[in-house]
């Protein structure tokens, strides 16, 4: 992504990530079990709940951004906390993937790291999905913060700042599940996905900004950016059938 921002305006990079969420959407809001919409008016409690953990995700991280609907720079004021807090958004989703990797690998009798991913073309899809899916934040990170960093080192800093932000959810959804599926086999993360379904609903609001703030003469080729990160995820989930 930074390379992409020497050569790609940053509009075009949100994008870009714009695209890459329509296809996360999906496919979280498939982990989630489409909030149950498939049992209609039968799920009773479940629905509800679920219902209710995606909205408390969505209007938890709203909160934390104040200024995501105000007009002018004002509107952008957060600088370096945006790409953060969509990082942190999205990266709730990997708690969810996490624990269902963890929660595979102590099931499994198998002692190959592979098996805990589901075989090869799920742990090659997993690597892609968490190549891509990062560029949301890296595109909200030049899109919003792109002048926070002076010189390599602090660009670096930015770097592993973000990289926590993405990567920590899923690291200890992962470590969580191996020893709570020991203890309850049953145990459900569908309520996880749900909160992250909610929460990446930020990421989208702030991918989605700057797209309307260009002059309007280059809808065709935004468009385009949208359908290629669109398809580079759709790609990598074709891996998963």
């Amino acid at each position: 992504m930074a390379a992409a921002a020497r050569v790609v305006a940053a509009r075009y990079l949100a994008a870009f990530a714009l695209g890459l969420y329509f296809w996360f959407f999906t496919d979280t809001i498939g982990d989630a079990n489409l909030l149950g919409v498939n049992e209609g008016f039968t799920g009773g409690a479940f629905h509800v709940v679920l219902w209710a953990v995606f909205v408390l995700g969505e209007l938890f991280f709203f909160s934390l951004d104040g200024n995501l609907f105000t007009a002018g720079h004002e509107g952008t004021s957060l600088g370096f906390a945006i790409p953060v807090l969509v990082g942190l958004a999205v990266g709730i989703h990997g708690f969810g993937e996490g624990a269902a990797i963890g929660g595979t690998a102590a099931t499994t009798p198998s002692t190959s790291l592979l098996d805990a991913f589901g075989g090869l073309s799920a742990a090659v899809a997993f690597i892609l999905h968490k190549g891509l899916e990062p560029m949301m934040m890296g595109a909200a990170y030049w899109v919003y913060a792109g002048d926070h960093a002076r010189g390599g080192r602090a660009l670096l800093k930015d770097i592993l700042a973000l990289t926590g932000a993405f990567t920590v959810p899923g690291i200890i959804g992962g470590g969580l599940a191996y020893y709570l599926v020991q203890v309850y086999p049953n145990a459900d993360f569908t309520y996880v996905f749900a909160f992250g379904l909610g929460t990446s609903l930020y990421a989208a609001a702030r991918l989605a900004r700057p797209l309307f703030e260009g002059t309007g003469r280059d809808g065709s080729r935004i468009a385009i950016a949208i359908a290629v990160g669109f398809t580079c995820l759709y790609l990598a989930a074709l891996l998963h059938s």
